[in-house]
C-alpha cells in the first residue's frame, strides 16, 4: 500500500505554507517553538568556549523575569503551530526539538527543569508524539528520537578540553544511555523503519554548520546516535531537521536522509509503497 507524506521542516513559531495536497500523514521533526532568546544563547555560548569555568547563563544577560516572558511567548507560538498541523484532520507525527522546552535536568534554574513540551501537544487529538516510540504506520513503523542539538558526545578538541573527567564520563553515560534505549526500538521493529529525529545524522552533507553568525561555524553537528542508527539498522528512511542551512538529502547505505530544512516556505513530499521510496520531491517557495 502507498503512503503519500507531507515533511515540514523546523518552524520556529511560523505555520508552515503547504504546497502539496491529498497526503495522508505529517511528519514534524520539531523546532515547533519560536526562538527569540537565540541572540543570548549565543553570547553564553561564545563566552563559555573562551572560558570553560564561565558560568553565565542565556537568561543572565536579561534577568529570569524576562527570560520567562521569551519563553512562554515561545510556548504561544508553537502550540499555534501545532494547532494548525493538527486541523488537517489526520496524523501528525512528531518529536521535540532543542527550542521546545522539555526539560533540562541540568539547568540551575527550577523553570528549565519543568517539562512544558507535554503542554504542546496536549488535548491536540491528531498529533502523536513518538519521541522514544515504535509506532505502526500503515505498512511502515515510524521510531522517534528528539531534542538533540549536537552530536551526544563531544566530538571536538575545545569541547573535550573545557570539560572536566567527571561530566565527560556522565556525558558518556547519557550517551550509552540514550543509544541504549533508541537502539531496542529498532530491535524490535518488524516493517520498513522511517526514522524520525529532530537531529540529522553526524558527518554528512546535510550537518554542517554554514551560518556564519554561529559559534560552531564549519563543523558538523548532526547526531551520533541518528548515524550509529543508520550505520547499524539501515531504515528506509531517515527524516530530521535542525541544521538549517542543508535542505535536501543523502544516503548513507540503503538509508536516504532528509534534512527537512527551516521555514515556512519548505516542504518535502514522500511517497512510499511497499520497502522503496516511490517519489521524493523538495519544495522551497518564496522567502516569507
Amino acid at each position: 500500500m502507498t503512503i503519500k507524506v507531507l515533511v515540514v521542516g523546523d518552524l520556529h513559531g511560523n505555520k508552515p505554507n503547504i504546497y502539496f495536497k491529498d497526503f495522508d500523514a505529517i511528519i514534524a521533526p520539531g523546532d515547533f517553538c519560536s526562538d527569540s532568546p537565540r541572540k543570548y544563547m549565543f553570547q553564553a555560548l561564545r563566552k563559555k568556549l573562551k572560558n570553560p569555568e564561565c558560568k553565565t547563563e542565556w537568561y543572565d544577560y536579561i534577568g529570569k523575569r524576562e527570560a520567562r516572558k521569551m519563553i512562554e511567548k515561545s510556548l504561544s507560538d508553537g502550540r499555534k503551530v501545532l494547532e494548525y498541523l493538527n486541523s488537517f484532520g489526520i496524523p501528525v507525527y512528531v518529536v521535540p526539538g532543542n527550542w521546545d522546552w522539555t526539560k533540562d535536568e541540568n539547568s540551575d534554574w527550577n523553570f528549565l527543569r519543568q517539562d512544558h513540551y507535554n503542554a504542546l501537544t496536549k488535548e491536540l487529538s491528531n498529533i502523536v508524539d513518538v519521541h522514544y516510540r515504535i509506532i505502526d504506520i500503515r505498512d511502515y513503523q515510524i521510531i522517534g528520537y528528539g531534542i538533540s542539538s549536537g552530536p551526544e558526545y563531544p566530538q571536538y578538541k575545545e569541547d573535550l578540553e573545557k570539560l572536566k573527567p567527571k561530566e565527560l564520563a556522565k556525558r558518556k553515560r547519557e550517551y550509552e544511555r540514550d543509544l541504549k534505549e533508541v537502539s531496542s526500538l529498532f530491535e524490535k521493529a518488524s516493517k520498513p523503519i522511517i526514522f524520525l529525529s529532530h537531529n540529522v545524522p553526524f558527518n554528512t552533507s546535510i550537518d554542517k554548520i554554514k551560518d556564519k553568525k554561529s559559534p560552531r561555524y564549519g563543523y558538523h553537528y548532526g547526531s551520533l546516535i541518528v548515524r550509529k542508527m543508520i550505520d547499524e539498522y539501515q531504515p528506509l528512511v531517515c527524516i530530521g531537521g535542525h541544521m538549517h542551512e542543508n535542505f535536501g538529502k543523502c544516503k548513507i547505505g540503503e538509508t536516504t536522509c532528509i534534512n527537512a530544512g527551516f521555514g515556512s516556505y519548505v516542504n518535502v513530499w514522500l511517497e512510499l509503497s511497499e520497502d522503496k521510496i516511490k517519489k521524493l520531491k523538495f519544495h522551497k517557495g518564496e522567502h516569507d
